[in-house]
């Protein structure tokens, strides 16, 4: 079909760039305007996965507290500075 349409066409396929017409004022407004607010909205749904995401930790720390109570034991790992040091096992030479 392309074949034809060179042939028979109207369409100046010699010269074939594209022509564009430069957007008024009022054009590049409205398009700023539309891509403000689908930013807002992406901004938005950022902060509401955020938030779900900071009550999902919250929850996840309460369970593991109650777990930890209920059954006597220590799920997380103790990060205090003493622990850090080595052991007196490893620092005896003999």
């Amino acid at each position: 079909m392309s074949t034809w349409l060179q042939k028979y066409g109207t369409f100046d396929w010699e010269h074939k760039n594209e022509t564009t017409m430069s957007k008024t004022p009022e054009q590049k407004i409205l398009e700023l305007e539309a891509k403000i607010k689908l930013l807002e909205k992406q901004k938005t749904r950022a902060e509401h996965r955020a938030e779900r995401a900071d009550n999902k930790v919250i929850i996840f720390d309460m369970l593991l507290d109650m777990a930890e109570k209920e059954y006597n034991i220590r799920f997380r790992k103790n990060y205090k500075p003493e622990l850090s040091t080595p052991s007196k096992k490893n620092t005896k030479k003999h």
